[in-house]
């Protein structure tokens, strides 16, 4: 793995900013296939944007009932979450069967 540099966005237009004025940046929020490649020399990002503060962790219920999910939910969370388990059972029993508890703690929705 190479040497990179690392920052946490407090705002999507400060994560944006730090995008384009860093050549090879990428952002991470739960960084379980971005570390892997990285590891294998796949990906070699000279910074990371941690964008885990922007606030797109919840799941809203919309006035029609449906569901909006946030990028940043992780995985275990939306699959614990009761709407999910009581609308969307299949989406729930995916998360559950798709991945270890470990990865599914930090895995995010936008992420996979």
């Amino acid at each position: 793995m190479n040497a990179f540099s690392f920052e946490r966005a407090t705002s999507p237009a400060q994560a944006a900013a730090a995008a384009l004025r860093t050549t090879g940046a990428k952002f991470i929020a739960g960084g379980t296939n971005l570390l892997d490649l990285m590891k294998l020399d796949i990906e070699s990002p000279t910074h990371l944007i941690d964008v885990n503060g922007l606030g797109l962790d919840k799941i809203d219920t919309l006035p029609d009932g449906a569901l909006r999910i946030g990028a940043l939910v992780r995985n275990t969370d939306l699959a614990a979450d009761a709407r999910v388990r009581r609308d969307y059972g299949v989406l729930s029993r995916a998360l559950v069967a798709g991945a270890s508890g470990q990865l599914r703690n930090m895995a995010t929705t936008a992420g996979n």
